[in-house]
């Protein structure tokens, strides 16, 4: 099943997200994190991330595992996302769906303007943030892409709404497959 619905990670899933992080390859991971960082690095982001304050959003697979993540890390009234994509699953919208719920949801909360800090060669992130609208700087070896925010309106509010259930619905299936698989394969 390929679908782009997003769904909502929370404390529980720490340790799915965890496990993303180090299905990144040592080059993927540069990119994601702005330098090279280790498995117990990995580790310690994902164990730093407050699921109260932020937001994490991600993409599964039929088996129930993050394929695409953004974070949302908001400090006030801005907000700085990172995203990560598995290589199997890139050039499918993913990153998209991502980058656009999280835009949904920090409008919904009054965030005046959201960001992605990388390094100047990753180029994916950039051209999606572009397509995205963002306005693109770039200083030196890093490059910005911001956009400026505006006030919820009813429909965002119901845009968020519809894709928090339909993302609901979809990992309802996708859970409710795998235990008719294993009730199958266990007569």
């Amino acid at each position: 099943m390929n679908d782009t619905s997003t769904v909502r990670l929370r404390e529980p899933d720490r340790a799915l997200l965890g496990a993303h992080f180090l299905a990144l390859a040592p080059e993927d991971r540069r990119l994601r994190f702005g330098s090279t960082i280790s498995d117990s690095g990995i580790a310690d982001y994902a164990a730093r991330i407050d699921f109260r304050r932020d937001c994490v959003f991600a993409v599964h697979d039929d088996d129930l595992r993050p394929v695409a993540v953004v974070h949302v890390a908001l400090a006030g009234a801005t907000a700085e996302l990172g995203l990560s994509v598995l290589p199997g699953w890139r050039g499918r919208g993913n990153g998209d769906a991502l980058l656009k719920r999280a835009v949904v949801w920090l409008r919904n909360r009054g965030v005046l303007s959201v960001y992605v800090h990388c390094i100047a060669e990753n180029t994916a992130m950039m051209h999606l943030a572009r397509r995205n609208g963002m306005r693109i700087v770039y200083s030196g070896a890093e490059s910005d892409g911001r956009l400026e925010l505006e006030a919820p309106t009813a429909n965002s509010f119901l845009a968020e709404w519809n894709e928090d259930r339909r993302g609901l619905a979809l990992q309802t299936l996708r859970r409710n497959a795998r235990w008719m698989q294993v009730l199958i394969a266990a007569r």
